[in-house]
């Protein structure tokens, strides 16, 4: 341990002196990713501001594919909430938010093993979004944020090339200053984001009957679990347009905007109205002033440096290559390749293929190239089994099959989200040189269609799969379901809206997977009430199911029978209770019928921790007072919509849920603001509530 401890000591000494790295440094400066320039204008032309045309790509939302509700081409308009403050389906919603989602055993499960700390990175979702007009001068982006604002991280700007090629530059990101504009206009500078709660109020205002609304649904201790760069709360449930200068911020005229957000502490959706492009859209006569200043390349520092070298790291030499390897192990991705380019002793430490035995480069998705896979990495990972590419742009396919092929049969663990350049050739890769991968993310590949992910079926060894947002059907995720019965735990297909045989793949689910811990059906399309009852050992009508097949092209229902065969599909389900250790269940948007909440949580209740019945509006009395009675260690319970559901119902749940954390109650008619009000002074859980879009003459008050 006191070698360990020196030798980081050493270390950031070493880092400081040679690289210059320090906090400051780390928050990516206005340059960091252009060549300074200057620029002289000659003429000034008007300044224009535009609303988004397209919504180039995103990484979830908490609307459905087939509508026009909370979905994130919302924002291509001009203001439609603004002023207003409150819920609305016009608004751009994330799928999700706060610490509820990212604290359950199925989400640390799939981040458990990238214990390389990525500290400068938070982000949680983005949006990328393309403007008419290329700007030649921008002045500011304004974010018309109307629900549960604050949570922006990062600000990138897109420069294509002459073939459409897009690279992205980051040119601010949170705590670093910004401005509020009040619905009055009035316009307050904010100079560092990460304010105390006593900062966010004018001396006037008694902040002794303000923090505890504030609080009211923010859960610190669930905050203190993980890191983050938005550790308060805004300072009022207020509509606002945050304002991110960005005059002389970059020097190339642009159309495409990208935005990074951090909800993980956000008290309830965030919700954003529009996103303001202003600028001006005409050509200047403007000369563009190269800086020549010469930036040294990581071969120069080791040059100009070896002279010094044996000052800097004479201590550290002797320490053994155990101890130097964990110290080095401390330090995020960026930070060891520079490193490695200070002497040959940490060259050869840091690059070491150990090192790279988990790989997360979704920090740093703008700068994965096929260059960088080509020229790098392929060349140090020869051991890795935990790799994240997620949100990464444009990798060929080569260089995709380099860098698998590489990996091989170590690797365990593959993230791909929001991937667009995937194709079916990809997949193929996958499942021909990764034989014993486990954990395989593809949520939001929505440029693969059906066939595409067919060869997946052929992988046996898959604990948990995230295809949410996929064209993924019965035809892959059938034979898929039965060659990893043995071993699958989690799987989420939330807004597969393509399945055609929803019931058959739960059906298979519930009969066989007795592993099963988590899934994920929000917004899952084709789930009827005779199917639901016919998963849960329930008398259902047979022949309703045999004419929901007969509904089937005359291709799929012969698809359908020899796929059906060859997993021996069971015709009927008498009971799930061997399914004995599921805890997290997603119905949200599903609408199951009358009774069978009841039914399911009398046999699996005893391992629930998460239940979401989101707008699920037929869930009734009976069966909320089975939860109460089934379901004790219940951590989370969302209710949104539930008209029928009244008071005594609820209080059960908390009166005998004793570990109940977050319960929604949003939109529920018969439960009063009163007794709510009640409820939040009696039980020490957060309650969610949200409301219609409503003007409120107080800002620094929250709407009861």
């Amino acid at each position: 341990m006191i070698l360990t401890c020196t030798g980081l000591y050493l270390l950031r000494n070493q880092l400081v002196n040679l690289l210059n790295l320090n906090d400051t440094n780390e928050n990516i400066s206005t340059n960091d990713d252009s060549i300074q320039s200057e620029i002289l204008s000659t003429n000034n032309n008007t300044l224009t501001e535009q609303t988004p045309i397209a919504i180039r790509d995103f990484s979830s939302q908490y609307g459905s594919n087939r509508s026009d509700s909370y979905v994130v081409s919302n924002i291509c308009s001009h203001a439609e909430i603004y002023p207003l403050y409150g819920d609305s389906t016009h608004a751009l919603v994330f799928r999700t938010y706060g610490p509820w989602w990212i604290n359950m055993p199925s989400y640390k499960e799939t981040i458990k093993n990238f214990i390389r700390w990525e500290n400068n990175f938070t982000s949680r979702d983005f949006i990328d979004i393309e403007y008419k007009d290329f700007v030649y001068e921008c002045i500011s982006l304004n974010i018309y944020e109307t629900y549960n604002p604050g949570t922006l991280e990062v600000v990138y700007v897109g420069k294509e090339d002459e073939y459409g090629n897009v690279t992205w530059h980051r040119i601010w990101s949170f705590p670093q200053p910004f401005s509020i504009i009040l619905c009055d206009n009035e316009e307050i500078f904010i100079e560092n984001g990460r304010q105390t709660i006593d900062d966010l109020f004018p001396d006037h205002i008694n902040t002794d009957s303000i923090v505890p609304s504030l609080r009211l649904n923010t859960d610190n201790r669930q905050k203190s679990k993980f890191h983050t760069h938005h550790t308060n709360p805004p300072a009022a449930r207020l509509p606002r347009i945050v304002k991110i200068p960005l005059k002389d911020k970059f020097t190339f005229p642009t159309r495409l905007i990208r935005l990074e957000f951090d909800h993980s502490t956000a008290n309830y959706y965030s919700e954003i109205d529009t996103v303001i492009l202003s600028g001006k859209i005409s050509p200047t006569n403007s000369i563009v002033i190269e800086d020549t200043q010469h930036i040294p390349s990581s071969t120069t520092i080791i040059q100009e440096n070896e002279s010094d070298e044996k000052n800097y790291s004479a201590n550290l030499t002797k320490l053994p290559f155990d101890i130097l390897f964990i110290i080095c192990s401390y330090l995020d991705l960026r930070s060891l390749v520079r490193l490695s380019s200070t002497c040959h002793l940490l060259h050869r430490q840091c690059l070491d293929s150990l090192q790279f035995q988990s790989l997360n480069l979704q920090p740093y998705w703008n700068g994965i190239t096929n260059y960088s896979i080509e020229n790098f990495f392929r060349y140090h990972c020869i051991q890795t089994r935990y790799l994240s590419l997620a949100w990464t742009k444009s990798i060929q396919c080569s260089s995709f099959n380099q860098l698998l092929n590489i990996c091989s049969n170590n690797l365990v663990q593959l993230n791909l989200a929001c991937c667009q350049y995937l194709t079916g050739q990809y997949i193929k890769i996958i499942v021909n040189y990764c034989p014993n991968i486990e954990v395989l993310n593809l949520e939001n590949c929505f440029s693969l269609n059906n066939l595409d992910f067919i060869p997946l079926k052929y992988l046996n060894h898959i604990r948990i799969l995230n295809v949410y947002r996929t064209k993924i059907d019965y035809r892959t995720l059938l034979p898929f379901i039965d060659n990893n019965k043995k071993y699958l735990e989690n799987i989420n297909l939330g807004s597969c809206q393509n399945l055609n045989d929803p019931i058959g793949i739960l059906k298979l689910l519930f009969a066989r997977c007795s592993n099963l811990r988590s899934i994920d059906l929000w917004r899952t399309c084709g789930l009827t009430q005779n199917g639901f009852l016919s998963v849960i050992g329930l008398p259902f009508d047979i022949g309703e199911e045999k004419r929901r097949i007969l509904n089937l092209s005359k291709d799929e229902q012969e698809e359908l029978a020899l796929i059906y065969s060859s997993v021996n599909m069971p015709i009927e389900i008498n009971t799930i209770m061997h399914i004995k250790y599921l805890s997290e269940v997603d119905l949200g948007w599903t609408d199951p019928p009358p009774g069978f909440i009841k039914s399911f949580v009398q046999q699996i209740g005893h391992s629930l921790i998460k239940l979401f019945l989101t707008a699920c509006r037929r869930v009734n009395n009976e069966d909320i007072l089975a939860v109460s009675e089934h379901c004790l260690q219940l951590r989370q319970l969302d209710l949104l919509g539930s008209s029928i559901i009244v008071e005594t119902s609820i209080e059960s749940i908390l009166t005998r849920c004793l570990y109940l954390e977050f319960l929604d109650l949003s939109f529920c008619d018969k439960i009063s603001n009163e007794t709510l009000s009640i409820w939040i002074c009696q039980y020490k859980n957060c309650f969610k509530r949200s409301y219609s879009p409503m003007m409120n003459d107080d800002i620094y008050t929250e709407f009861t």
